[in-house]
């Protein structure tokens, strides 16, 4: 089956398949996935990565770090986040529209990396995953999986010892 039809067959099932879901939403976007953003009051978990999962160095780390938790309070709550060598995972509460909160954070880290590294063009893919999470059992579900990433990733031997980790009320590292 070509792309093609494949996007075209997606789009008829999407259009068909909408249902109760965009009567409850705030905002509603689409790319090659469909977001949709609740009223207030929801927890997201977010992941999105780097253009052809390019490895992060560093000083770049503590770039997307910086930005994310700059942001925390004037775009959204900032519950947790922690950056990979390829990636980036978030919880939040957003205060604004979640379009716009990725964009600000890929723009300005894209802008401010770029500069530093002489280079032009892309540095995130185009698209970010994003979960709304529904209940107590599974927010501790996704914190957990945030403070063992890099554990598991074998980037550091504790959460502790992992310096673009972040949780709020318990690990601060920035």
């Amino acid at each position: 089956m070509r792309n093609d039809d494949l996007l075209t067959r997606n789009n008829e099932n999407y259009n068909h398949n909408v249902g109760q879901a965009s009567r409850l939403s705030e905002d509603f976007y689409r790319r090659h996935l469909p977001h949709f953003q609740l009223t207030s009051g929801y927890y997201y978990f977010i992941t999105f990565t780097t253009y052809n999962r390019k490895t992060l160095q560093p000083f770049e780390k503590d770039c997307i770090f910086d930005a994310i938790n700059y942001m925390d309070t004037k775009e959204y709550e900032l519950h947790a986040s922690v950056i990979l060598n390829d990636h980036i995972h978030i919880i939040m509460n957003p205060i604004d529209k979640l379009s716009r909160i990725m964009h600000s954070i890929k723009s300005y880290t894209n802008h401010e990396i770029n500069k530093k590294t002489n280079r032009k063009g892309k540095f995130w893919q185009d698209e970010n995953y994003d979960k709304i999470i529904r209940n107590e059992k599974e927010f501790i579900e996704k914190i957990k999986y945030i403070v063992n990433n890099p554990i598991k990733a074998n980037l550091s031997k504790s959460y502790t010892d992992y310096k673009w980790l972040y949780v709020k009320g318990w690990i601060d590292n920035s």
